[in-house]
């Protein structure tokens, strides 16, 4: 991988340290020319002209085809959403849940799947149990507590494939086996999977997967999709509805629900520019390749816990496991809290990153476009913290 080469076509690079992806990823520069283009496009031809209208509708099925390619599934298995949480609630809210159904997440979920969760327990009278994650650090300890948390009332698992708080790969594959052996489904957060790792639908066997643009796929905000597995697509009720939820209807009061098509879960308007960047987006990295980006980020990351860990009042709270390793790394810093550490890697170095709640730290996001120099001045500015 030609780091340097790569990191002159993403802009942000060269005035600061971002190391913040897991929030919203830096654009490249072919992302931006390509939503440039687009809104040239629409500009000076005019948005509703019949020819811009063609393009329109050829780029909503290029954009399904690309997240499809993506995550290795078929387009009529991809709808496009703005976000990870717009993909949370079609199926959330979809489901036909009855009361004294138990719904099984974890203690490191974003706010995005929790208080879904919430609202659903309080509508539908579904009971939630909450699997405890904190300092897990194998994946047999993983799969013993998912077991231990599943009932035969479960019916829905929702999990982070990687946990925004210290970036936990959990053992998809194998947890969803242990749930499809119990008849129950499957709902996988993917807010920081998509684009640091290869995805395959078909292999993972997943239910439902929802996933941003924004974040490491490194396009732009509002954009995003949710895959379902096809014989499911019928089982989801759409909560939001527009004229794609309906195979006909008049005004006389008759009408019938769509039922196949996933894209019932769509409503109406969008932004090309934005899909165009998104398609930009996936073509830009699988030009590099899933593989030796996921290589080189958690290769950046065992660094940056290795290095850490080496200075006096830090604790590195992300998982060491070789299998449960992602880009993000979160730390704990002995006396100083997390917010203030934030501010003087900003201040101290312009290094942007985040702090998280519960447990507090700082989190680093890696991605294949830092550096170990980059790591190195994370270090040394940690040091003069303490001075």
């Amino acid at each position: 991988m030609d780091v340097t080469h790569l990191r002159n076509q993403i802009p942000a690079t060269r005035k600061v340290i971002y190391m913040n992806t897991g929030w919203s990823g830096p654009n490249p520069l072919a992302v931006l020319d390509t939503m440039k283009e687009w809104l040239d496009f629409e500009a000076y031809e005019g948005p509703t002209a019949p020819h811009v209208l063609e393009r329109h509708r050829q780029l909503q099925e290029d954009t399904r085809n690309a997240v499809a390619r993506l995550i290795n599934a078929s387009p009529e298995a991809i709808s496009l959403t703005q976000n990870t949480t717009e993909g949370i609630n079609i199926i959330l809210n979809g489901l036909a849940w009855r009361a004294g159904d138990e719904l099984v997440t974890t203690n490191l979920e974003h706010a995005s799947g929790i208080v879904p969760c919430y609202y659903l327990a309080r509508r539908k009278r579904v009971k939630i149990r909450i699997v405890d994650l904190i300092g897990v650090n194998t994946p047999s300890l993983i799969l013993e507590r998912f077991e231990s948390a599943i009932t035969p009332k479960t019916r829905l698992i929702l999990l982070s494939h990687i946990m925004y708080l210290n970036g936990l790969c959990l053992p998809l594959k194998e947890i969803q086996a242990m749930a499809r052996d119990r008849n129950i489904l499957v709902l996988v957060d993917a807010a920081q999977s998509a684009g640091q790792m290869p995805l395959d639908m078909k292999d993972l066997d997943c239910d439902f997967y929802s996933l941003p643009g924004h974040k490491w796929l490194l396009g732009p905000d509002g954009t995003g999709a949710l895959y379902i597995r096809n014989e499911l697509i019928p089982q989801i009720q759409p909560a939001k509805v527009g004229h794609h939820a309906v195979s006909s209807y008049d005004f006389k009061g008759n009408w019938e629900p769509e039922i196949q098509s996933i894209r019932k879960f769509e409503l109406t308007t969008s932004s090309d520019p934005l899909l165009a960047g998104l398609i930009a987006a996936i073509d830009f990295l699988m030009g590099i390749g899933l593989q030796s980006i996921q290589e080189r980020v958690c290769s950046l990351s065992n660094k940056t816990s290795e290095r850490l860990s080496s200075i006096s009042c830090v604790t590195v709270t992300s998982p060491r496991h070789p299998q449960l390793v992602s880009g993000l790394v979160s730390f704990s810093v002995e006396g100083f809290y997390p917010q203030i550490v934030v501010n003087h890697l900003w201040e101290h170095s312009k290094i942007v990153c985040r702090w998280v709640n519960d447990p507090p730290g700082v989190r680093l996001s890696l991605d294949f476009f830092n550096t170990e120099e980059e790591i190195e001045k994370v270090v040394d500015c940690m040091k003069s913290l303490f001075a």
